[in-house]
């Protein structure tokens, strides 16, 4: 990218940590919509998967944008 050329917005840099965080919301709205149906959560082993994998895929997201914001800081060129 030129030194004179706009910085691409927010939302096309941090795309792919977006979409891991929407993923994972969505993974934890299902566990949470199951809970809230079932009396017996704590037993149902593949409700408790279905949460760890929502809140990694919510890190993976998280770590993403983090990741992306410090380049954008320590390099305002790129």
């Amino acid at each position: 990218m030129s030194p004179d050329s706009p910085r691409p917005p927010a939302l096309r840099r941090f795309a792919l940590g977006l979409w891991f965080l929407g993923l994972g919301v969505l993974g934890l709205l299902r566990y949470g919509m199951k809970a809230a149906r079932d009396a017996d959560i704590a037993s149902d082993s593949v409700a408790w998967l279905w949460l760890a994998g929502s809140v990694a895929v919510c890190v993976i997201g998280i770590i993403d944008i983090a990741r992306v914001h410090k380049h954008s800081r320590d390099h305002p060129d790129n």
